[in-house]
């Protein structure tokens, strides 16, 4: 199946959106571009599309861009570029991507123009179900990501260190970041702790991405009178994890048996992610365009 994709103000298969070093300079060798990932559910619908549009937004004018689109114009070339796709026999992945053009100073760092627009889509990725049924691993990594509420490839460099170091060599499934003996985020999810039937996480207080799926899952365990907190996590406190779990957009919620090879809980998916997982698959069937 051909996936279409919107690139700088046009329509085309997605296997030929490409970023040049020439027009793109400032993304592809800065690393200056802001994006945004989620999934499409039920024939297309794009899952929380209001909230991914206003943080692009948001964190673009943290990176002091220029955009030449409104938010309400780039929903609708979302929407139309899903038009454009099949989705009678699978889903897909959307990024928003802004991305940088040609400086105009000796330092090659400074753009006065406006960045370009990307909507591309791509296969959605099916996370083994063994992974929701059994729980996953996660190993520690210390590391801190630098202006880390924004969604930008540099800030991901110590996920691509973390990854090799634990996950390409079997040690575990995930990497969670540490820092000065505190739990902090994965690579790519947010961390959800369960303690004395009280769900923990920890604050998003620009040490981590406060991301659309942590702030959706908060609001409803708000809505449910589910019991929970936003605190530090002590990497001592593990051992007194009942349950535990991550959260992002493209894998919505994967329960945590195993914390640095200290077994979580009894080892097993707990009552508390279930019920969870059951009220977030509800919630974005309704949070969809």
């Amino acid at each position: 199946m051909t996936l279409i994709s919107f690139s700088r103000d046009k329509f085309i298969p997605s296997e030929e959106v490409s970023l040049s070093i020439k027009s793109n300079f400032l993304s592809v060798v800065r690393g200056y571009q802001v994006f945004t990932f989620f999934k499409t559910v039920n024939n297309g619908n794009p899952v929380f599309l209001d909230d991914h549009i206003n943080r692009v937004f948001s964190n673009a004018n943290d990176m002091k861009m220029k955009i030449s689109y409104s938010k309400e114009e780039i929903k609708l070339l979302v929407l139309e570029t899903l038009e454009k796709n099949d989705f009678s026999k699978s889903e897909c992945n959307i990024m928003i991507l802004l991305a940088g053009t040609t400086p105009y100073d000796n330092s090659g760092l400074i753009s006065s123009s406006f960045v370009d627009l990307f909507i591309i889509t791509s296969p959605i990725k099916v996370y083994p179900p063994d992974s929701y049924e059994k729980g996953i691993s996660l190993g520690l990594y210390e590391y801190e990501r630098i202006d880390a509420e924004i969604k930008t490839p540099y800030t991901y460099y110590g996920g691509v260190k973390a990854q090799q170091a634990h996950v390409q060599n079997g040690k575990c499934d995930e990497v969670l970041f540490t820092s000065e003996n505190n739990i902090l985020e994965g690579t790519t999810f947010s961390f959800f702790a369960i303690k004395n039937n009280k769900v923990i996480t920890p604050k998003a207080d620009g040490r981590i991405l406060g991301s659309v799926t942590r702030k959706n899952l908060i609001r409803i365990m708000q809505e449910h009178q589910i019991d929970y907190i936003e605190e530090p996590i002590s990497v001592e406190n593990i051992d007194n994890f009942s349950e535990a779990f991550i959260a992002s957009a493209n894998r919505d919620i994967i329960p945590v048996v195993s914390i640095d090879n200290h077994t979580i809980g009894d080892g097993k998916v707990g009552l508390i992610y279930k019920r969870l997982m059951s009220l977030y698959q509800k919630e974005i069937l309704k949070n969809t365009v």
